[in-house]
């Protein structure tokens, strides 16, 4: 096995096959996911989820590549690759997006900056003018039956 500092100026690291990964995680250098990640990813550089990545997170980062497997939504800044041995349930967000024949995508795809895509709100239940308003409404029995009345007694020390 190569180091993967060896002969370049930027870091990597590689979490390898064997490493599972529960929580958040951020990184400033590239990054080879090789391993099992389940929780949320944000990335500053290039991160490339190898073909033995499994991935159950929301993942951004500027540049993402995939060729494993990925349950969750990804948000490149500059931009995603789906390699053809890729599997992803989620959406897409990114300027530019490439797609290879053979990957397995069920999702959306948005080609936007990912800061001007935000989550949308759960919409409200609208209520029209013209609707009608529901009424308190009472049986005939309920209004035939006597009134109750709220009395108040004297005490005999309190006169």
């Amino acid at each position: 096995m190569t180091n993967p500092y060896d002969s370049q100026n930027r870091k990597n690291s590689v979490l390898g096959p064997t490493l599972k990964f529960k929580g958040k995680l951020s990184a400033d250098e590239d990054l080879l996911i090789q391993g099992q990640i389940e929780g949320t990813i944000r990335h500053t550089s290039n991160l490339t989820i190898g073909a033995e990545g499994k991935v159950s997170a929301d993942v951004d980062a500027v540049y993402i590549s995939v060729e494993g497997q990925v349950r969750g939504d990804l948000r490149g800044s500059e931009s995603i690759i789906i390699k053809e041995s890729a599997d992803i349930e989620g959406n897409i967000i990114s300027p530019t997006v490439s797609l290879y024949e053979g990957a397995t995508f069920n999702g959306s795809i948005s080609m936007k900056d990912p800061a001007d895509v935000k989550a949308k709100p759960t919409p409200e239940p609208e209520v029209k003018a013209s609707e009608p308003v529901a009424k308190e409404t009472t049986t005939a029995a309920e209004e035939s039956a006597p009134k109750k009345r709220r009395t108040t007694r004297k005490s005999a020390s309190a006169a």
